[in-house]
């Protein structure tokens, strides 16, 4: 599947790289502004400029060959696109006033979401790992959690309850279990058993496209 995820933590974008890269044709975007350019239909340009040229010299006019060309030149435009909830504002189409809050952190990833379900994308979420007693724009989504929502022909997820990955290259052994897995007679809940603990944590995006698709249920 063709995915953009858009996300300004590091931690996230490199577990959507871990979790997604290797199946997916994935990209990874930090920053509103660049969402915002990638979320436009994109044309491929080379068969664009040889297709006018061709219809040209089979004499049709320039403007009528221009948008038929235009016409069969689009890219594909994303299957999936899955959003943080708060980031800093861009500065695209700001202005005046407006520049005063570039760079403020937002609930921008409801806009975004919304632009590619109506643009086209297949399955569009926003997911933040921000605990609903830290943030008000988080605790919106209580009540959303466990709803698909159909918007403008796409699928859409909003929650604030998502699974987290280790990062690779970040692990090491479990300081609660001392890497034997056990705690006590018992699995070390630190580590889920495994001996092994990580010192930082991503979102586990596949687990969101995976309840998008259908093939997870909502709440686990």
């Amino acid at each position: 599947m063709k995915i953009l995820v858009i996300d300004d933590s590091a931690n996230h974008q490199n577990s959507a790289q871990q979790v997604l890269g290797a199946l997916h044709d994935l990209t990874v975007v930090g920053s509103h502004d660049e969402a915002l350019e990638l979320l436009e239909p994109q044309l491929d340009n080379e068969k664009y400029k040889t297709l006018k040229s061709e219809y040209m010299s089979q004499g049709i006019e320039s403007w009528p060959a221009h948008k038929k060309a235009e016409a069969e030149s689009w890219l594909p435009y994303w299957d999936v696109v899955l959003c943080d909830l708060l980031m800093p504002a861009g500065r695209a189409t700001q202005g005046g006033e407006g520049l005063k809050h570039v760079g403020k952190e937002m609930s921008v990833g409801w806009a975004l979401a919304i632009t590619a379900a109506l643009r086209g994308a297949k399955y569009v979420a926003v997911v933040t790992d921000m605990g609903h007693h830290d943030h008000p724009a988080s605790a919106m989504l209580d009540a959303m959690n466990n709803t698909i929502f159909v918007l403008h022909n796409a699928k859409a997820l909003f929650t604030n309850y998502v699974g987290m990955v280790g990062i690779e290259g970040t692990q090491g052994t479990c300081a609660k279990c001392s890497g034997s897995g056990k705690d006590g007679t018992y699995g070390c809940y630190r580590c889920n058993g495994t001996g092994t603990a990580y010192s930082q944590h991503g979102k586990d995006w596949a687990d969101i496209l995976a309840k998008l698709l259908g093939e997870k249920k909502l709440g686990n």
